[in-house]
């Protein structure tokens, strides 16, 4: 009555709900933890690093994913759709859709994010951002400026 029962989730897929998974990025590039690399990177797909990169890392790619292993460590600014990180970054972060930081993961720099999951133990040394606010604290300095620009031509 009470014991454990081996119940498996049912999945209900119809045309008005379909089920969304969660897939898996494909790493195209691998930076081993023997590696040390000195320069900027840019990269598409997936990219995983578990040596140290002295160097900007950047991608364009709307579905990018750079993936910070434990051993890893980057001295620069990383700049990605995805981010996930359980190593060490010494630069400014900007990920446009979404940073996970796993328990040993450190930022010393500054969090530019849309979506964050951070998990206990991981620290960031610098301020959070989130995307669409500063979009919108932007865009209505951009209108006070313009403004007062106009309130001086008069």
């Amino acid at each position: 009555m009470f014991g454990k029962k081996n119940r498996k989730p049912q999945i209900v897929e119809t045309e008005e709900f379909p089920v969304e998974t969660e897939t898996k990025p494909k790493i195209e590039t691998w930076i081993g933890s023997n590696a040390n690399i000195v320069g900027d990177i840019s990269f598409t797909g997936g990219f995983s690093v578990d040596g140290s990169i002295e160097g900007n890392l950047h991608s364009e790619d709307p579905e990018s994913t750079l993936i910070l292993g434990e051993t890893g460590h980057i001295i620069g600014d990383a700049h990605a759709a995805n981010i996930y990180a359980n190593g060490r970054i010494d630069g400014n972060v900007t990920a446009t859709k979404k940073v996970e930081l796993h328990p040993k993961a450190r930022i010393n720099g500054d969090l530019h994010y849309n979506l964050l999951e951070m998990a206990v133990g991981a620290g960031v040394n610098g301020k959070l951002m989130h995307q669409e606010l500063n979009k919108a604290v932007d865009v209505a300095v951009e209108s006070a400026n313009s403004v007062e620009k106009s309130k001086d031509k008069k």
